[in-house]
């Protein structure tokens, strides 16, 4: 290595970036090594131990993030800030500057002639055509300098050597006008080269430093202007990001996503409105309590924890648990694709988060759960449709407004409230009424509920639904939907299952439309959305006129009415819906197709229908 090297140093091998953590010898060894601790974890071959001897510790919880190589190994180039930034968006011209004035040894070199891009003329153009292109980096705005290998303000070495100053003034005259930039996977480590760099960009707001590995934090850095941070990927513990975002004056959005994050211990500045979370090992929100101080935070983003719990009781007493509350200004929330488990979380985020009107809680395995508790009988043992998903979550967050970016309607607030009393109603009539206390302690909304809907039914012999449903109740609201399918014209039937599996019920809202109720069947049944037909199959019989009539007798004679029998309803499996008395005289079942339509399906059934039977037909 051409350059003294120490720990904390950032190098780069093969294009493979590490940073050193150990300098010496190893046991059993000749000669000095560099324990290293790759950004790769997988390219190692360790966590820096060798024979039993621990040599230096990992920041990645990888085994295999750390190796040692002889201090001899060749090393890529680092560049200087500058130097980066003028190779990646003025190095054709800087170049053709250096060919042309080597090749003509400083002599006969004329202010107009040709430039020549792999060997064909271009354009004739004098230094002036050559300095206006230089000129356009005062210009830019947006610079990504991502994988450059920037070491810092200068290429080696810090303040403290020749040419710093000076560098740093050409930095302020070179592209004053920058608003974001991207330092993402270089060898930059010094948080005093960061803050020298950005003190000459007056007008920067938004900085990037994902997956570089930094020194400890020094006081007294300050970061004026900038608005937005990242530091996704750079392992930096809990107290280094507080304390470097401490140093923002100004910061209103922080990402520190992928950094092991178990707990925040401390908080942030005031200012912040963003903070993005993401990919941690977060387990409970009680961990975020010290954010809770934070009066004009509106969005935090959580996706990919492993969350499965906002109050974390340190009894394990759910009466003892550690309350706190956010701000109300803290409108939008990212639970997404944690280890939520229970219809408790979503209940416990009202009080968390008391002006929440936006959630987002999609690919948690609550919802891979059957809808049915162990304790209510009658309801079906299958995963929940998104739309049950949907409206078993909005119902319980009264004050929500978007789920999982979707705008919530007024009507589907409505359904969704119904359909949540609904089954609180048959989980209370599966149950003694001396637990009627510990069920409703679960579902904290039931009272407000019943004040808007009024109390459902709740009979304790027979489930919800009784032959006798008091009109405006929220039984009246419900049917029960039993779906099966039948083979498409020229598919056999051993094309369609026709196992009790093949028929599957859910209570559905009166009030949902015939495209939404097409939606749900389509995720039942996997099936093509609005390629099938929905045949309502009613408890009303007709004549086969023209049958009866041929066989010469019209039908509706008082002759041998006393062995006339009453029609019999077809069986589940039977595809012939016609039936035939003993006088000879046949019978079809009225159906009655639901048609596409953005009118509710209540509109086809009287006040008093709680169960219908409907036939799918592929089209």
């Amino acid at each position: 290595m051409s350059q003294n090297t120490s720990v904390g140093h950032r190098l780069s091998f093969d294009g493979a970036l590490c940073t050193v953590r150990y300098i010496g010898e190893v046991e059993g060894t000749k000669g000095d090594w560099l324990g290293v601790e790759w950004d790769d974890p997988l390219r190692g071959k360790h966590s820096g131990e060798h024979n039993g001897k621990r040599y230096f510790t990992c920041l990645s919880n990888q085994p295999t993030a750390g190796s040692f190589v002889r201090p001899t190994r060749p090393i890529d180039k680092p560049r200087a800030f500058l130097e980066a930034l003028h190779e990646k968006y003025a190095s054709e011209f800087e170049e053709e500057i250096a060919k042309r004035q080597t090749s003509n040894n400083n002599e006969n070199f004329q202010m107009n002639d040709t430039i020549q891009f792999n060997g064909k003329v271009v354009e004739e153009v004098g230094f002036e055509k050559i300095r206006k292109q230089l000129a356009e980096l005062k210009e830019l705005k947006v610079v990504l300098l991502d994988g450059l290998r920037i070491a810092g303000v200068l290429a080696y070495g810090g303040q403290n050597e020749p040419g710093y100053d000076e560098e740093l003034q050409r930095t302020s005259q070179t592209c004053p006008k920058i608003t974001e930039l991207d330092l993402t996977r270089n060898l930059i480590y010094r948080w005093r080269d960061v803050n020298d760099i950005c003190r000459q960009l007056k007008k920067l707001r938004s900085l990037k430093l994902n997956a570089n590995r930094f020194e400890k934090v020094q006081p007294g850095l300050v970061f004026n202007g900038i608005t937005e941070l990242h530091l996704d990927e750079t392992l930096m513990p809990w107290d280094e990001i507080s304390s470097i975002a401490a140093q923002f004056p100004n910061l209103e959005s922080l990402l520190a996503s992928s950094n092991s994050l178990t707990s925040i211990t401390t908080t942030l500045p005031v200012t912040l409105k963003s903070l993005v979370l993401e990919n941690n090992d977060l387990t409970s929100l009680s961990s975020l309590k010290a954010l809770s101080e934070l009066p004009n935070l509106s969005r935090l983003i959580l996706r990919g924890n492993n969350l499965d719990t906002v109050f974390a009781s340190q009894s394990g007493n759910d009466n003892d648990k550690s309350t706190f509350q956010f701000s109300r200004t803290l409108k939008f929330l990212d639970v997404s694709h944690n280890k939520i488990d229970s219809w408790l979380f979503i209940n416990d985020l009202s009080t968390a988060f008391p002006g929440l009107d936006s959630l987002r809680i999609s690919g948690n395995p609550l919802h891979d759960r059957s809808i049915a508790s162990t304790s209510v009988t009658g309801l079906p043992e299958k995963p929940m449709t998104a739309d049950e998903a949907f409206m078993l979550t909005l119902a319980r967050l009264e004050n929500l407004t978007s789920l999982n970016y979707s705008k919530i309607t007024q009507q589907d607030r409505t359904n969704g409230e119904l359909y949540y009393l609904s089954l609180i109603g048959k989980e209370l009539s599966a149950s003694s009424v001396s637990d009627e206390a510990r069920i409703l302690a679960t579902h904290p909304r039931y009272s407000a509920l019943c004040e808007i809907y009024g109390e459902p039914d709740i009979t304790r012999s027979e489930g919800l639904q009784g032959p006798n449903i008091k009109p405006g109740s929220v039984a009246a609201r419900l049917v029960t939907f039993e779906f099966y399918q039948v083979p498409s014209p020229g598919t056999s039937e051993s094309a369609i299952d026709t196992t009790d599996s093949a028929s599957k019920s859910c209570l559905i809202p009166k009030t949902f439309d015939i495209y939404r109720i097409k939606g749900i069947v389509s995720r039942l049944f996997a099936l093509t959305p609005l390629r099938f037909r929905l045949v309502w199959e009613t408890e009303e019989w007709d004549p086969v006129e023209e049958f009866n009539i041929l066989g010469g007798e019209e039908w509706g004679s008082d002759e041998e009415n006393d062995n006339v029998a009453e029609p019999r309803k077809r069986d589940i499996q039977n595809s012939d819906p016609t039936v035939v008395k003993v006088d000879g005289s046949k019978f079809i079942r009225r159906e009655v197709e639901l048609v596409d339509s953005t009118r509710q399906v209540g509109f086809w059934f009287d006040d008093n229908t709680d169960r219908v039977r409907v036939r799918i037909e592929q089209l």
